[in-house]
């Protein structure tokens, strides 16, 4: 999977940043302002590579203060993914 990093990053109202981890290599595959757009990249991913692309993959979120926390990872990072955007047709 690949992802296109943006250096400059702005953070959503909640100071928020999202950063995607490929953790076979343990590389940083992308950064985000916000999670639906991390989730989008998920997706989309799964929707190229089929439903193991996010095998080695998790999403950590960073607040202001530095705290980083694991958001989700692996099959549950996939499941989220799809939840996101299943819940957004729903609601257009």
């Amino acid at each position: 999977m690949t992802g296109n990093s943006n250096p400059t990053i702005h953070r959503e109202t909640s100071g928020m940043v999202y950063t995607l981890w490929d953790n076979d290599p343990n590389n940083l595959v992308a950064e985000f302002g916000t999670r639906r757009d991390a989730l989008a990249l998920v997706l989309r991913g799964i929707e190229r590579n089929g439903p193991h692309d996010t095998d080695t993959l998790s999403l950590d979120a960073e607040d202001e203060t530095g705290q980083v926390t694991t958001v989700a990872y692996g099959e549950k990072l996939a499941v989220l993914a799809r939840h996101e955007f299943a819940t957004a047709r729903v609601a257009s």
